[in-house]
């Protein structure tokens, strides 16, 4: 008797047909349940199209928040795995940085680990500025060559 037009009506919310019967079956199961008695409801038509809305609206939000969850998961995973891979790169930066040359390697730690200017690199060594931009140069051109080396 009012199936139809319930479904219909839960149809605008939803843009899902099947959706839609789901939500209105289950307002019927849960009258059922429930053992409504429709004697003492004024307006049953009105009283079912509110429960057909806020089923679907409840089935909405349980949906929305299951999507949530599961890319909360995933990008939880990714990140987990970013840290990883990032924690293995550092590892092998490190053990290249460590193959360097002790001058070069030394030069290198002071202008990336302690921030260090050329310049300031320079007057700390007594050596010249070119000098420092040369030996990170060398030191930078060795770990990209190979960084990836161990992969293989």
């Amino acid at each position: 008797m009012y199936f139809d037009d319930l479904c219909r009506f839960a149809n605008f919310y939803t843009s899902d047909m099947h959706v839609a019967q789901d939500a209105v079956q289950q307002v019927f199961m849960g009258l059922w349940e429930a053992q409504t008695d429709f004697r003492q409801i004024n307006n049953v038509k009105s009283y079912l199209l509110k429960s057909v809305k806020n089923q679907v609206l409840n089935d909405q939000r349980k949906s929305d928040v299951l999507k949530r969850l599961e890319h909360e998961d995933v990008a939880n995973a990714f990140n987990a795995d970013d840290q990883l891979v990032g924690k293995e790169l550092q590892e092998r930066i490190e053990i290249l940085i460590k193959a360097l040359p002790p001058k070069r390697q030394y030069i290198f730690r002071l202008s990336r680990h302690e921030d260090k200017s050329h310049k300031e690199i320079a007057a700390l060594m007594e050596i010249a500025p070119k000098t420092v931009e040369n030996q990170i140069g060398k030191a930078i051109k060795f770990l990209r060559e190979n960084i990836y080396k161990a992969d293989n």
